[in-house]
């Protein structure tokens, strides 16, 4: 058994011709190249080294690492990358946009948009249908004898054509005309208001076409602004209404002229109205044409006659007792002087009211002079009516100048002197 260091000297022990032999022959069979080694240039100091120096552009401070994986971008950039990569990301995740069809990449003849079968020759746009739809040219109805019949039994029979021929200048009775007042005018005595028939009849019409748009399923706003967009050469936002009326004529939008004109001032939208050079901003008139925006605030649009006001109804005649002034009620007399109070009340009285006061007495109610029969009902329980007739004369002898008033005070001062001297 030979020991460990002999046999890990087996390599040692080889001359040189022998291992340059076993690396010539291990390179012949090896099936990996060789990486590449970097040659020393010594171009660089020694203190030089990846911990002592920062090679490359330094990185602003202020920049967020959020900002550099994800840099900001508007709504519009997004989609438009979306779009431009969405080939790309069908590659990648066989992800399509929603009722996206499937591109198989099929070549001819399965190409995609061949069409299998005989064309037809008809109208794609649809605007031939109400044609089709009449039962035959020239207006002509067709009424078979069922319906025949059943107009027979239901309708009644008009009468016949009168067969003298009246002359088409003689006019038979009153001519009437149309005045440009009515009976509510004639009753009221207001002069006539100015007729808004013609406005009332372009708002109508504006309305209704907000409607049909909105109900066209192959029309959308951004189509006739995308037209209007591109015939602006200028970028002024602005076009002639001329210009903007024969741009929805091709676009087979049939509205009438005149009305949308009258709208369009009662708007106030158009520009040198009147003028060569009148204009409209085909913006506001997009938003004004769908119905997903508000129309804009019109108030009143009939005028109203300066002396609508001027008669006197139940309901006027009414409010009109609030312009009258209120009746004064009359100034109560009082029954007897009332005195200051405050001027008679000391601190003792607030820190130890009398009983009186505690019952709402005050002073002021003993030193009011009051006729014999009032104080018969004060002294009725106190005093009995012969002590009573006593004091009242001896008070009568003592103060005949308050012409048979006494007080409270003046009474009980007389009272308790009698009390005491019997």
């Amino acid at each position: 058994m030979q020991a460990v260091p002999a046999l890990l000297a087996v390599e040692s022990s080889k001359s040189r011709f022998a291992v340059f032999m076993e690396k010539t022959s291990e390179d012949m069979y090896l099936k990996q190249p060789k990486l590449g080694q970097v040659k020393q240039t010594h171009s660089k100091p020694d203190s030089v080294t990846n911990l002592s120096q920062t090679f490359g552009k330094q990185t602003p401070p202020f920049d967020r690492l959020y900002d550099i994986i994800l840099p900001p971008k508007t709504v519009e950039q997004v989609n438009r990358e979306h779009g431009d990569f969405h080939e790309k990301y069908i590659v990648s995740h066989s992800h399509y946009f929603p009722a996206e069809q499937i591109n198989r990449k099929y070549d001819a003849p399965y190409a995609r948009f061949n069409t299998y079968g005989s064309k037809p020759q008809g109208d794609v746009s649809g605007h031939l249908v109400k044609r089709c739809m009449q039962q035959c040219a020239d207006h002509v109805i067709i009424i078979s004898k069922e319906q025949m019949d059943f107009i027979d039994r239901t309708y009644d029979r008009l009468g016949k054509k009168y067969p003298y021929n009246v002359p088409q200048h003689a006019t038979y009775g009153i001519p009437t005309f149309v005045p440009d007042c009515d009976g509510k005018m004639l009753i009221e005595d207001i002069s006539p208001c100015v007729s808004n028939r013609e406005l009332v009849e372009a708002l109508g019409h504006l309305n209704m076409w907000r409607h049909k748009l909105q109900k066209r399923a192959n029309f959308q706003m951004f189509d006739l602004q995308s037209v209007l967009e591109n015939s602006d050469k200028e970028g002024t936002r602005h076009l002639p209404l001329r210009k903007i009326f024969e741009i929805m004529h091709k676009m087979h939008l049939y509205i009438d002229v005149e009305k949308a004109r009258r709208f369009l001032a009662h708007f106030q939208m158009i520009v040198d109205e009147g003028c060569p050079t009148e204009r409209l901003n085909y913006d506001k008139f997009c938003r004004l044409l769908a119905i997903q925006y508000p129309l804009p605030t019109m108030g009143n649009i009939s005028t109203s006659p300066s002396n609508v006001y001027n008669k006197d109804t139940i309901y006027r005649l009414f409010c009109a007792d609030l312009n009258k002034e209120p009746i004064q009620a009359p100034v109560a007399h009082k029954l007897r002087p009332k005195q200051l109070d405050d001027d008679n009340t000391h601190v003792k009285d607030l820190l130890q009211p009398d009983t009186s006061v505690l019952y709402g007495v005050t002073p002021s109610d003993f030193e009011c002079l009051r006729p014999k029969e009032h104080l018969e009902l004060i002294f009725k329980d106190i005093i009995s009516p012969a002590d009573f007739e006593t004091i009242w004369k001896q008070l009568m002898d003592t103060h005949s100048d308050q012409n048979g008033f006494i007080s409270v005070m003046q009474f009980r001062e007389v009272m308790d002197n009698l009390e005491s001297n019997s």
